[in-house]
């Protein structure tokens, strides 16, 4: 029973993913479909508008009267029209307009050469009526053949019927308006437009239907043999006044339940297995940018620093300094860029407002962190911090792109791999994860971040939407508040000044 729930799941699971890669690949493409679709469009009816040229016609209906010698009464000449005569008159019609003698005296009439084709007879037999139509690409050439068409016609036809007199029945009185061939240009530009874009976006599904992400934690077991620590769910806060707080942090009051109950079970299961291993240095990182390893970083430091623990959070990504936009602070300050190099100046640690976090974030970044990164140094200020503070948390660059992360590593006594919901591809993050387990770096888990409601094995991003009322409620005004927060700065200051004299004392050779 439990495996035919498994596996119903599991279908369930793959005909969601299908439709989610679907849909996030044609919103990254829609717009190529569209201008594709719209060029095809274009371009079909520039070639049907510019071979277009309208016809006009102008048409009249007839009966023929022929008379002929008769066998039985020599003298006398007999008139008659009888369905007899008027089968044979239908089936020699057709060939008296289109014969060569009718044509060149349609030119004698008109003064000017006739095209070939330009009037077409039908004929019905058993009524006895005849029609004839005269084309052109103008609507008064077309009134002006068929008008001399009537009037050469007794003679044109004199060579094989004999005397003929036409009785006209009905006859237009002035030229056409409109072209008997409509210009279909633009349903023919609409059509291929249509087909074009139907054929975009089978391509788009079909391209997502190759695209091999991470979905879900089975995925990530599947891949690296990792544990999921946890489901972070995607979260997007609206700007509605240029006073809006759109830092994504749990003490932000905007963020959802949601996000903040994952960072607290994130912090839970983190705690445990870093105090199984008696780790405080904890690395995090991920494969490529925009993965939320940074969010990640804050969030999980700020969770702990509310359960009352000594955190600090370092920013090591030497290249990019990022950390203090990600709280909320743009206060000038110094970082490792500043304190491996020794060019420490006013040096000082940062407090995150409405937390007791300790923040180690600077303004200087350089092109080339290794050698700083490398060195005994940035050991020993690690150490410092170690033996001072319960956890000591670094955000790093994206390990898929950069050794920075495995440079770092080496100091750290365990590693958090974040993972993005369908970004980073299966070989991206494979190799990634390979090419740090080759440093030692000491994998404890993963993080699938922005997960969209529906397509994680369990839903999550879903089924929270009330939460279990887990809030960091930010800028506690009670006395034992204020005296963390007292407590956080006198640590800070402390530690800035520990620091600044191992940065400002010689490098052990």
């Amino acid at each position: 029973m439990e495996e035919e729930r498994s596996g119903s799941g599991l279908l369930d699971f793959n005909l969601i993913v299908i439709l989610h890669n679907f849909i996030n690949a044609a919103k990254r493409l829609i717009w190529l479909a569209l201008l594709l679709a719209l060029a095809v469009g274009a371009f079909r009816y520039y070639r049907v508008d510019s071979s277009y040229s309208p016809v006009y016609s102008s048409s009249v209906v007839f009966s023929v009267q022929a008379s002929y010698a008769s066998i039985t009464d020599i003298g006398n000449r007999s008139s008659w029209l009888d369905n007899s005569a008027a089968a044979s008159l239908s089936q020699t019609f057709p060939y008296i307009i289109r014969s060569e003698n009718t044509r060149m005296l349609l030119e004698l009439e008109l003064g000017r050469p006739v095209p070939a084709n330009s009037i077409t007879a039908t004929s019905t037999a058993d009524a006895g009526l005849f029609t004839m139509t005269a084309t052109a690409n103008t609507p008064q050439d077309a009134f002006d053949i068929m008008n001399a068409a009537i009037t050469i016609y007794p003679q044109a036809a004199s060579s094989i019927l004999g005397d003929t007199q036409i009785h006209i029945i009905n006859i237009p009185l002035e030229p056409p308006t409109t072209p008997v061939n409509a210009n279909n240009a633009p349903s023919s530009a609409l059509t291929y437009a249509g087909i074009t874009l139907a054929v975009c976006i089978l391509a788009i599904f079909l391209l997502s239907l190759t695209r091999k992400t991470v979905h879900a934690a089975e995925d990530l077991r599947k891949l690296v043999n990792l544990k999921c620590l946890a489901y972070i769910p995607a979260v997007k806060l609206k700007k509605r006044t240029k006073k809006a707080n759109l830092t994504l942090t749990i003490t932000n009051p905007r963020v959802s339940s949601a996000f903040n109950e994952s960072i607290r079970n994130l912090r839970v299961r983190l705690q445990k297995i870093l105090k199984d291993k008696d780790a405080r240095i904890l690395l995090i990182t991920s494969t490529l940018p925009d993965e939320g390893k940074t969010t990640v970083s804050v969030n999980l430091a700020l969770s702990l620093a509310s359960e009352g623990k000594r955190v600090i959070l370092i920013d090591g990504d030497l290249r990019k300094q990022s950390l203090k936009a990600s709280v909320g602070l743009d206060d000038p300050s110094d970082g490792l860029v500043e304190i491996l190099s020794g060019s420490t100046k006013n040096f000082r640690l940062l407090n995150v407002p409405n937390s007791t976090l300790l923040l180690l974030s600077g303004d200087e970044t350089t092109d080339r962190p290794q050698p700083l990164l490398d060195t005994p140094r940035m050991r020993q200020v690690l150490e410092l911090l170690r033996g001072k503070l319960d956890y000591v948390i670094i955000d790093t660059p994206p390990a898929g792109i950069l050794s920075d992360a495995a440079t770092i590593a080496k100091y750290a006594d365990a590693t958090l791999y974040v993972v993005r919901q369908d970004l980073a591809s299966t070989a991206q993050i494979l190799n990634s994860i390979q090419a740090l387990s080759a440093n030692d770096v000491g994998l404890i888990g993963c993080v699938l971040n922005q997960t969209q409601a529906g397509t994680t094995r369990y839903g999550y991003g879903s089924k929270y939407h009330s939460g279990y009322g887990y809030k960091y409620y930010a800028g506690s005004y009670s006395s034992k508040g204020r005296s963390r927060y007292d407590e956080a700065e006198e640590a800070a200051g402390e530690l800035t000044r520990e620091i600044s004299e191992t940065a400002s004392s010689k490098e052990e050779k």
